[in-house]
């Protein structure tokens, strides 16, 4: 497996947001074997490939960004790596990515359900601290429905500061 240059999605390679086929880079038109298929954009995009992820030249070409939104940080720069040179992951609504330590955070993967919380040995904690954000959806709830192929998702993010697990959840 290749390693990833994208600093807060690690593991890109192992994800199902990377296309894995054949096809031509709409940013710089070489032909690519793997690429991302979605950006926030008005543009009609469907094929970009990671370099011109990686460096921004898509975000100049097609006036967009990857991410919907995101925590607060301080630097402007780490916001600009997130929006503008970090592919999103894949998700029921928008892409939301979480921050700590005031520096976002990485994306680790998918919860396949709350039991997969069970394993990080913080399933108490990272609901918690989840169920404090404003715009959270009720535990019970997310308890009961979390699961990856259902219409309640999981996102797991850790803080390569302190390095916490946060929850980010999403409902169709």
């Amino acid at each position: 497996m290749k390693e990833s240059t994208f600093r807060y999605y690690p593991n890109i390679y192992a994800d199902e947001a990377l296309v894995h086929a054949d096809g031509v880079c709409q940013c710089c038109g070489k032909k690519v074997h793997e690429y991302i298929e979605f950006m926030y954009t008005e543009e009609n995009v469907d094929c970009i490939c990671l370099p011109c992820i990686r460096d921004g030249s898509a975000a100049v070409k097609f006036q967009g960004e990857f991410i919907a939104a995101a925590d607060w940080v301080s630097d402007s720069a780490k916001r600009e790596e997130l929006f503008h040179r970090t592919p999103g992951y894949i998700s029921i609504q928008d892409v939301y990515w979480l921050a700590c330590c005031d520096d976002y955070c990485q994306f680790l993967r998918y919860v396949d359900d709350i039991n997969d919380l069970d394993e990080l040995g913080c399933q108490e904690e990272l609901l918690q601290e989840y169920a404090q954000r404003k715009d959270s959806h009720p535990l019970d709830f997310v308890r009961k429905y979390l699961h990856r192929d259902w219409d309640v998702r999981g996102y797991l993010f850790k803080c390569m500061h302190c390095g916490k697990y946060h929850l980010w959840v999403d409902v169709d």
